[in-house]
């Protein structure tokens, strides 16, 4: 190689070796330096100075005023002799309900129930007091069958009552004798009241049980005309009236038509409409009239002898009405 050539090449490493340190310096040049930390340094102790007494001067706070003491009242007894002691005595048992009441010497009973003090020894007799359960009376008499004893009573009459013998616990009775009982009490007859005469009826005839069917074919009012002991009357003509329409039965017992034949005994009949109209749907006043034939007992004129009863019809429910009165006189 040739000293130009040398040259050459020592120049490009000159030239290369300028150029990165350029580029180092800038790199490193621009890179942040890291902080250095800083010791901090410790506080110093400062003695405080010693605190200056303050001298806090006395109050003087009021005592509250001691209590008054209140007088006590002394009991003063005067000066009396101390009796001696009584001897010690032994302590009573409990005693029972039959020794409450001090036992007789003689015939005796103790009731085990509440029981009834009577004048005389029966029920039929007035009662005159009790005997509580458990007490123990004597007893100085009895009745002849030994069920009723007689004993000692303030409150009843002559001083003695009676009880009966089977709720009790007697004793001693060997001797005690059979007294006579007292005059049985005479029951008082009971006050009875003066019957009044029963009232009068107002009519001369009253409608009973009424009962209805329905039927496709007619509407009627029907029944029976029957005295107080239930014989059937004779005779007797029935009314109905719906609106202005006013109809009347049959005699009673008798057929309208054919008054000769037969009919059923105190019978009345009011044929309404046949075949069965709705005009003949009605609520029916129906009521006994005097009368002497079928013209007079449709008159609505005509005098009742009855109160009026009514037949409701209603189609499909009801078109017979059987109605029954009764003659009172």
């Amino acid at each position: 190689m040739s000293r130009r050539q040398w040259a050459l090449v020592i120049v490009l490493i000159l030239i290369n070796y300028i150029v990165f340190a350029s580029l180092f310096n800038v790199v490193f040049s621009n890179r942040p330096r890291s902080a250095q930390p800083t010791r901090t340094p410790l506080p110093t102790f400062t003695p405080a100075p010693p605190p200056t007494p303050v001298a806090l001067a006395p109050t003087n706070t009021p005592l509250p005023p001691p209590p008054t003491p209140s007088p006590t009242a002394v009991m003063m007894t005067p000066d009396t002799p101390t009796p001696a002691a009584p001897p010690p005595t032994q302590a009573r048992p409990t005693q029972s309900p039959a020794d409450v009441s001090p036992v007789p010497s003689g015939p005796s009973v103790t009731v085990n129930t509440n029981l009834n003090v009577r004048s005389g020894p029966g029920t039929n007799y007035g009662r005159v007091g009790s005997l509580a359960a458990g007490s123990t009376v004597a007893v100085v008499g009895r009745d002849a069958n030994s069920a009723w004893w007689q004993i000692p009573y303030a409150d009843a009459p002559g001083g003695k009552g009676w009880i009966s013998s089977g709720y009790g616990t007697a004793s001693n009775m060997e001797s005690v004798p059979i007294v006579e009982a007292p005059p049985t009490p005479t029951p008082s007859a009971p006050t009875v009241a003066p019957t009044s005469p029963a009232p009068t009826p107002a009519f001369q005839y009253t409608p009973l049980a009424w009962e209805g069917q329905w039927n496709a074919g007619l509407a009627q009012i029907r029944g029976h005309i029957r005295d107080a002991a239930g014989n059937t009357v004779k005779g007797v003509f029935v009314q109905a009236k719906c609106g202005s329409t006013v109809l009347a039965s049959n005699p009673s017992g008798t057929n309208l038509y054919f008054p000769e034949e037969p009919y059923e005994a105190g019978a009345y009949d009011i044929i309404l409409s046949s075949p069965l109209t709705p005009d003949s749907m009605c609520n029916w006043e129906v009521r006994v009239v005097q009368a002497s034939n079928y013209e007079e007992a449709k008159n609505p004129a005509a005098v009742a002898l009855s109160p009026v009863g009514f037949c409701d019809l209603a189609w499909e429910q009801m078109s017979i009405c059987f109605a029954e009165w009764r003659k009172n006189w």
